[in-house]
């Protein structure tokens, strides 16, 4: 079966394609310390101190005391911020020592530059809000890219290792310590987590750590760890009141990423909507042991919007544990996808032919990616983010396995940082998803879109049964189906174009093929409503490549050309194409021209002349009725375009 692309590009229009809605991820922007010293490190972490910060979870970063005066962290942004319309960045940090403390945007108009706090840091081991204000800056416009410096001192003098806390970065415009958030880039925190307990000697809980089994289908940084009291209760687990409510109207798939030391029953539940409240068990069992599982719930029974979830990871009754068990779950998921996610491996391409590098140089990928390709590795000192060209073409490749989210790279050939792309857009960004096979070119912006596989434009031209009453726009419609679609052009239905004309545009084929089709009515072999009635032979079309435009009259029948009206007049040719000439004009006053809804497109007034023409160029394909006056009286006649 070909995929059809006007209609993708209607359901595009129309919105009605699905989108997943990330009911949790237990993920903050990513962070890349830079000039951190020897024991630099960034974290996610409880908040250590409540007092001056209700929030739950804060970033911590660990600033060695060898590391340089500007080490800090930048990060590339799911959404970018407007620091035209927003000039005014907040963010609420803790620090040991008094020093400076500087925010920047970069990648955008024009770079930030160091922007120092608006007033200078006055509290030691507290939190305080700090403001910065980008509208001094030459930056305009839209950025993804930020960097935090929590620790400008020059010269450093430290002589141990300090730890200090920041959190809830936001932006607005205005800078008033405390004032509303317009964009919140990050606040750290995730849904709220109400245990499921039974009773005093049900000590469970749940805790954010950093993912203890970075492999399989979850490779995140961080995880929920349920640490299930052999006390506990069998429905033990959590539920939340949610801050954006589900959607099950459309999205009927909630996944969630599970790793358990034993096998049991998986429960999750939706409640408050007015569809009514739901459990149900997984679709599939879960089928593995210390090891990620993408768990899968099927909601299609319900619709409609719900506030409140429910997650049940070990329902066992009784609960059958001699000792207590560490449970992880995360990335909580509604798709319209009842697939288990599988591994990720996005397949990275870059077209080397036009880089003008040395032969027998090594290509390499360089950037914020994590994992096993590091965080701007110079390249030739990881293999892992060596590319190959294993065919010889001049495009190279690398497989990565990392997890879903924007990632910055950029390419590089040879040893070092000498020979890097220079696409004019700088560092590229990539919205990674599970499964993906993505084509740049050196030295040129964007994903570079391979050409298309051969296509077949069909035209098929109504006027005619139109006009004779057998075929009615606004309840009938036109297929083709043949060879390519098994004869079922269920799916391959015609949009009208005006004018009598219906189309559809399908791709997927190869060069050569021979296809052979038909046109039908309401998708009837019924002799009075496909074309070549009595089993007259199908068209046949062998397909070239690129864009291929077909264009016929349904059952090549078109509208008359012989009545009396177009001898009396000498009117030819019919069908015109560029000019219509009217060869008796005697007596003749005015000529117009209709379309099939009876719309005057065209209007003549005309004294003795011998002989008339009419520039058609400017018609469009289909049928009209042109009317002739003479004197008192008018005759009419089909004219095809």
């Amino acid at each position: 079966m070909k995929k059809l692309l006007l209609i993708f590009v209607m359901m595009m229009a129309l919105g009605s394609i699905s989108r997943a809605q990330v009911i949790e991820n237990f993920e903050s922007i990513t962070m890349n310390i830079f000039s951190g010293g020897t024991n630099g490190a960034i974290s996610v972490i409880a908040n250590p101190d409540t007092i001056g910060n209700h929030s739950g979870y804060v970033a911590k970063m660990v600033r060695g005391f060898d590391g340089d005066p500007w080490a800090g962290w930048y990060a590339t942004l799911p959404t970018a911020i407007d620091v035209t319309a927003n000039k005014y960045v907040h963010i609420k940090v803790w620090k040991p020592r008094i020093s400076p403390v500087v925010f920047k945007v970069e990648g955008g108009a024009g770079n930030s530059g160091d922007v120092y706090s608006m007033a200078p840091q006055t509290l030691i081991n507290q939190w305080e809000e700090l403001v910065f204000d980008l509208g001094t800056s030459p930056a305009t416009g839209e950025y993804v890219k930020i960097v935090l410096i929590p620790d400008f001192e020059s010269p450093l003098t430290l002589t141990e290792d300090i730890t200090l806390f920041y959190d809830y970065m936001y932006v607005n415009n205005d800078p008033t310590v405390g004032s509303a958030p317009v964009q919140v880039m990050e606040d750290f925190e995730h849904i709220p987590l109400n245990y499921l307990l039974g009773g005093a000697e049900d000590l469970s809980s749940m805790t954010m750590i950093p993912n203890p089994d970075k492999s399989g289908v979850n490779l995140s940084e961080n995880v929920i760890d349920f640490l299930r009291d052999k006390d506990g209760v069998p429905w033990g687990g959590f539920w939340s009141a949610l801050p954006t409510v589900i959607d099950v109207t459309t999205n009927k798939y909630v996944h969630v990423k599970v790793w358990k030391p034993r096998v049991s029953m998986i429960k999750f539940k939706i409640e408050g909507g007015e569809a009514g409240t739901v459990e149900i068990e997984s679709m599939y069992p879960q089928t593995l042991t210390n090891a990620w599982e993408d768990i899968v719930f099927d909601f299609s029974a319900k619709t409609g919007t719900y506030p409140i979830i429910a997650f049940l990871a070990d329902f066992v009754d009784p609960v059958g544990l001699t000792e207590d068990i560490h449970i992880y779950f995360d990335d909580i998921i509604l798709n319209n996808d009842p697939n288990p996610i599988t591994p990720p491996s996005q397949k990275i391409n870059v077209d080397m032919t036009e880089s003008g590098m040395t032969a027998g140089s090594q290509v390499w990928i360089a950037g914020a990616l994590g994992g096993i390709h590091g965080t701007w590795a110079e390249p030739g000192t990881n293999p892992a983010n060596e590319m190959f060209d294993t065919d010889g073409d001049g495009i190279y490749s690398l497989t990565l396995a990392l997890p879903e989210g924007l990632v910055a790279f950029k390419f590089f050939w040879g040893m070092g940082w000498a020979n890097g792309d220079p696409a004019p857009g700088g560092d590229r960004t990539l919205t990674l998803t599970n499964t993906m096979d993505v084509l740049y070119k050196w030295g040129v912006d964007g994903i570079v879109v391979p050409p298309a596989s051969p296509t077949i434009k069909w035209n098929v031209n109504m006027s005619y049964w139109i006009s004779e009453g057998k075929f009615n726009e606004a309840t009938d419609y036109v297929d083709v189906a043949g060879s390519f679609n098994e004869w079922n052009g269920d799916n391959h239905h015609l949009t009208p174009a005006g004018d009598g004309i219906h189309t559809i545009t399908v791709e997927g084929f190869t060069v050569g093929q021979v296809v052979d089709y038909k046109f039908r009515i309401n998708g009837s072999w019924a002799d009075s409503l496909s074309e070549f009635p009595g089993g007259g032979a199908n068209r046949t079309l062998t397909v070239v490549d690129g864009l291929q435009e077909v264009t016929v009259w349904f059952n090549d029948e078109q509208a008359g050309i012989n009545d009396p009206v177009q001898q009396v007049y000498n009117i030819y040719p019919n069908p015109v194409t560029d000019k219509l000439f009217i060869g008796n004009m005697k007596d003749v006053t005015k000529v117009e021209i209709y379309n099939v809804t009876g719309q005057l497109v065209k209007s003549f007034n005309y004294n003795e002349v011998e002989q008339a023409q009419i520039n058609t160029s400017d018609l469009r394909s289909g049928m009209y009725i042109l009317t002739i006056y003479s004197g008192s009286s008018s005759s009419s006649t089909k004219l095809m375009k």
